[in-house]
């Protein structure tokens, strides 16, 4: 079996048109609209610092030009949609963000029950930066905090939801391509292949969303790699260069971040806290779906409500060249991780130099369909007093082909730690394995303490890698089978030098 440490490159199925472009005028000078909905009713209104806009409606009926932007007064709160017409263009996006005292509060957009609050469709190079996005009103019907949607529309490119702060977004029970979410990428339509190109969704902060936190989905997802697949549906065209950083989020319905459609896709620095609390479906952290070398690293993800999935990470079906890696995952009730292919198919995923902190009911759980090539290689697991778990919880015979080498798991106090092998399919080679009952053939491995540093100590990834250092003397030192796919560094950064002895375990010497 062919082996990548990163992603494995597959091209889309449809041929790609070139996005519509922009019906601004050549060279027209850009314009600023300001918007003060607290204004005093009465006057003119021309969108200018001195007469603003009133409503959203009246910006909404503005047709922007690339370069353009819209300003909402800070301290101030406008109830609806805004939904921006008009795009950018490459160099001159358009932007949406405050004016006023910079020390006052965000300007406030209030869906008051709408399906969206901000909505921007079938536009590119546009930047919106610096809100306050909330939607509580009805609650329990479908809505956004923010809908970004292409609706055969080629390729949209260049799109920035930066240092928002969207809250209090309840709607119901509903995802994909047009479910419930805090922010939400769809790529939709059947006639054009449309996908996006060159997102980010940086620094942003989502608290009490029903259902989920950031979802990138699309309606052009038909490849035989997923269970849904439908040979005369819209062709698999992944959206490309989506980068999801630095956001912070809390108190979600269901799922946190998921990556769907998508090639290429980077998920890092991220902190969740609190998910799966009110959904009746299976929803877990952050996981890619149908998508091709995505790339999660420096999250932490704690706070997972249920069994009913639960778990901090998820390698999904139709996913190929997946990295999990330096990754922090904590006192999530349905566990660590999950790979699940139900009946479709995944291969070539590298879970590598993560740390597990007293995750409950499974370390590492599977579905009922069979996938190959999915390496567990150089995590610390902690399981401390009170918590149980399943480190590998094979739920089927089948087969599940997974690699689980230079691993630690270090089980102490009341519970059991213990493995549950039924496919056949799983090997296990220098692990170091304290306090675990259950265990299988670990050629090369210790059942003695690896003497951490301080474990079960960890508040959050930042003092993880002090908490789960080696101690002088620990078995696990220099004891590591070398394996190709481990990488360069470790979970603190310290290098895997080729040649050289690494330590078993998340955290390598330094």
């Amino acid at each position: 079996m062919r082996r990548t440490t990163t992603a494995v490159i597959v091209a889309a199925t449809a041929i790609l048109p070139a996005a519509p472009t922009a019906t601004a005028t050549a060279g027209a000078a850009p314009r600023t609209h300001y918007v003060d909905c607290q204004a005093p009713p009465t006057g003119p209104q021309k969108g200018t610092l001195k007469a603003p806009w009133r409503s959203l409606s009246a910006v909404n009926g503005q047709r922007l030009r690339p370069g353009d932007a819209v300003r909402l007064k800070r301290g101030t709160r406008c109830t609806g949609t805004l939904a921006p017409n008009g795009a950018g263009a490459p160099g001159r996006p358009v932007t949406v963000g405050g004016y006023g005292d910079p020390g006052a509060a965000k300007p406030v957009v209030d869906g008051n029950g709408a399906v969206d609050t901000v909505l921007l469709r079938n536009t590119q190079w546009i930047e919106v930066d610096g809100l306050d996005i909330t939607n509580a009103a009805n609650p329990g019907t479908k809505r956004r905090g923010v809908r970004v949607v292409l609706d055969d529309y080629g390729t949209g490119t260049h799109y920035r939801l930066t240092n928002l702060t969207i809250h209090d977004v309840l709607g119901d029970d509903t995802k994909d391509a047009d479910g419930s979410e805090g922010i939400l990428f769809a790529a939709t339509g059947s006639s054009v292949p449309t996908r996006f190109d060159d997102v980010r969704v940086e620094g942003n902060t989502l608290d009490h969303i029903d259902r989920g936190g950031i979802r990138v989905a699309s309606t052009w997802k038909n490849r035989p790699a997923v269970s849904s697949y439908d040979p005369a549906g819209p062709a698999w065209t992944p959206s490309t260069n989506v980068v999801v950083r630095n956001n912070t989020l809390s108190d979600l319905g269901g799922d946190g971040i998921v990556m769907t459609v998508t090639e290429g896709a980077l998920v890092e620095h991220n902190t969740l806290r609190g998910f799966q609390r009110r959904s009746a479906g299976y929803n877990a952290g952050m996981w890619p779906y149908n998508a091709d070398g995505t790339v999660f690293q420096y999250n932490d993800t704690s706070g997972g409500e249920t069994t009913r999935d639960g778990m901090a990470y998820d390698v999904d079906e139709g996913t190929f060249g997946t990295v999990f890696q330096y990754n922090y995952s904590h006192d999530n009730a349905g566990g660590f991780f999950l790979v699940c292919t139900a009946d479709g198919t995944l291969s070539d995923a590298v879970i590598r130099f993560n740390v597990s902190q007293n995750d409950h009911f499974r370390g590492i759980e599977t579905c009922k369909g069979s996938f190959s090539d999915v390496r567990f290689l150089h995590n610390t697991v902690h399981v401390g007093d009170g918590v149980s778990q399943t480190v590998v919880n094979e739920n089927t015979t089948a087969r599940h082909e997974i690699e689980f080498v230079d691993n630690v798991v270090r089980k102490t106090g009341a519970g059991t730690a213990s493995f549950v092998l039924r496919s056949g399919g799983v090997s296990l080679s220098h692990n170091a394995l304290s306090g675990v009952t259950s265990v299988p053939d670990n050629p090369g491995g210790t059942g003695a303490d690896p003497l951490l540093a301080a474990p079960g100590t960890a508040t959050g990834i930042a003092d993880a890698a002090a908490a789960y250092a080696l101690r002088p003397g620990s078995p696990a030192a220099g004891a590591a089978l070398p394996h190709p796919d481990a990488g360069e560094r470790d979970f603190a950064g310290h290098p895997l030098v080729p040649g050289e002895p690494a330590d078993i375990g998340a955290l390598n010497g330094g």
